[in-house]
């Protein structure tokens, strides 16, 4: 069985997917202990639940995605608004370094992906969908989708944004539990200056 969900359905499911993962981590002490974010929770739990529905023939879900794209141009113009030169200033030496593993890292990913695309006998540009595209970019990396798919790579958009999709759950459930364990070793919340 089909099920289309229009605008207001879709944007309905969104919320209530986001209450049960804020529900879930005041109860579960461990999702609060590692800081996972409740959009992680929530929505790992809705993909495993709609994966479910498909494979068995229970149901399959297609959402109205009209206000996608409004919604990720207000995400990445608002993560831009917070830099500006006298931050970057402030960054010196460590931010310099910082750029340079960045960088680095991005090269990585990239020989990593094109490497075992290689080795698996695929298009290097699909390796690509899996590399620094949607590790980076995330799922603004669903642009990059329609460039490849010209490139003759069928189906880039969904494996960009599939990528990123996994990036982006890998790294709240890796980095969150890092970065907690790094601010409360180095006593970073005793310096912080309310704005």
């Amino acid at each position: 069985m089909k099920i289309q969900l229009d605008m207001y359905q879709t944007i309905a499911v969104a919320v209530v997917v986001l209450m049960l993962g804020k529900f879930l981590k005041e109860r579960v002490e461990l999702l609060e202990r590692f800081c996972i974010p409740a959009q992680v929770i929530g929505g790992v739990i809705f993909a495993i639940f709609t994966c479910l529905c498909y494979v068995t023939g229970i149901a399959e879900f297609s959402f109205d995605d009209i206000l996608k794209e409004v919604c990720m141009v207000f995400f990445f113009t608002s993560v831009g608004f917070q830099a500006n030169l006298k931050v970057l200033k402030s960054g010196g030496r460590a931010l310099i370094v910082f750029l340079g593993l960045v960088i680095t890292l991005i090269l990585c990913q990239n020989f990593l992906a094109i490497g075992l695309a290689k080795l698996l006998h695929i298009s290097p540009l699909v390796g690509l969908c899996t590399g620094s595209i949607p590790m980076i970019g995330v799922h603004g990396a669903g642009a990059f989708g329609p460039v490849l798919e010209d490139f003759g790579v069928k189906g880039a958009s969904t494996l960009c944004t599939a990528a990123a999709t996994f990036g982006l759950i890998d790294g709240s459930v890796m980095g969150e539990p890092v970065g907690k364990r790094l601010i409360e070793k180095k006593n970073l919340l005793d310096t912080v200056v309310v704005e």
